[in-house]
C-alpha cells in the first residue's frame, strides 16, 4: 500500500503521530544513570569524512554500516542520513559530545531499523514484538558475534539495545543516559522536514544539503512523516497489532485495512 494524497478528515491522525516525533529542547535529566566509565576519547579512534563529515571508522562501525545495507536495504538511507543527524547534533553540542561513546552511537543509529522491513520471513522480524525491540534484539547479537564486540562489556551493549529500544519514545529515552539521549536525537532528526536551523539542534542548511545529496530520499519512508511514516506504521498495524495497539502509531491503522480502534 502506498499512500499518495491524504484527506483533510485524516488530518488529526496526522498531528497525533507528528506530534510524538515533535523536537523538544528537553535536556539530559540529571537524574539518569550513568553507570560506566567515560566514553573512549574520539581523538584516538579513525575517523573518515562522509559527507564532509568527519565519523567514527573503526571495523565494528563500518561491519553496522554493512549489515544493515544488506539486511535493510530499502531504509539504508534513512539509517545513514539519521546517523549523520547525529553525529552534526553532537558537533553543535560540546557537552553532550564529551559524554557520548561514539561507537555506541554509530552501531545505534546504524541498527536501530535492522528489523523493520515490512516482511514477516525476515530473518529479525518477529510475528509478535515491536518492530524496535526486535531491531534492539538483532543489534545486540550483531556486537556480541563480532570480533570486537565480544571484547565490549555489558554495559555497551545495553546502550545500545536501550538507544534502540527506545528511539521512538521520548518521554523515556530523553531521560536515560547520554548515549541513549543521544540515539534518539539522530532519529529524531531524521523527522525535521522543512523545519529551521534552530529546531534542528544548530544543524546549517549548508550542513544538511550535504547529507541530503549524499543520502538522498528514496521513497517509501524516505516520503518524509505526512506519507511515508504513515505508510511505514500502517504496515504494523495490520500485521503486528497485539504489539501496536495503543502505541505512538496505532492510529494508523486506519489506513491499513482490517483493522478496527478496538
Amino acid at each position: 500500500m502506498r499512500l499518495r494524497t491524504l484527506s483533510s478528515a485524516f488530518l488529526p491522525l496526522l498531528l497525533d503521530i507528528s506530534s510524538h516525533f515533535s523536537l523538544t529542547t528537553a535536556a539530559p535529566s540529571p537524574q539518569a544513570p550513568s553507570h560506566g566509565p567515560p566514553p573512549p576519547d574520539p581523538s584516538f579512534l579513525p575517523h573518515r569524512i562522509l559527507a564532509g563529515i568527519s565519523v567514527v571508522d573503526t571495523p565494528i562501525v563500518r561491519d553496522a554500516e554493512a549489515y544493515a545495507k544488506r539486511y535493510s536495504p530499502g531504509s539504508y538511507n534513512h539509517i545513514m542520513r539519521s546517523w549523520l543527524w547525529g553525529v552534526l547534533h553532537l558537533r553543535h553540542n560540546a557537552t553532550l559530545a564529551s559524554q557520548v561513546d561514539l561507537e555506541v552511537h554509530a552501531v545505534g543509529l546504524m541498527l536501530h531499523d535492522i528489523a523493520s522491513d515490512h516482511n514477516l520471513s525476515h530473518p529479525f522480524v518477529s510475528p509478535d514484538r515491536r518492530f524496535e525491540v526486535d531491531s534492539a534484539i538483532a543489534a545486540a547479537d550483531f556486537i556480541r558475534s563480532h570480533p570486537d564486540g565480544k571484547k565490549w562489556p555489558d554495559w555497551r551493549v545495553q546502550r545500545v539495545w536501550d538507544g534502540i529500544a527506545l528511539h521512538a519514545e521520548p518521554k523515556l529515552a530523553l531521560y536515560k543516559e547520554p548515549d541513549v539521549f543521544a540515539i534518539y536525537w539522530g532519529n529524531e532528526l531524521e523527522w525535521s522536514y522543512g523545519k529551521p536551523a534552530g529546531e534542528r539542534k544548530g544543524i546549517t542548511e549548508e550542513e544538511r544539503e550535504a547529507v541530503m545529496k549524499e543520502f538522498p530520499n528514496e521513497g517509501g519512508l524516505d516520503e518524509g512523516p505526512s506519507t511515508g511514516l504513515l505508510w511505514f506504521v500502517a504496515w504494523y498495524c495490520k500485521y503486528k497489532p497485539e504489539s501496536t495497539y495503543a502505541l505512538w502509531g496505532h492510529g494508523a491503522g486506519l489506513f491499513a485495512g482490517g483493522t478496527s480502534a478496538v
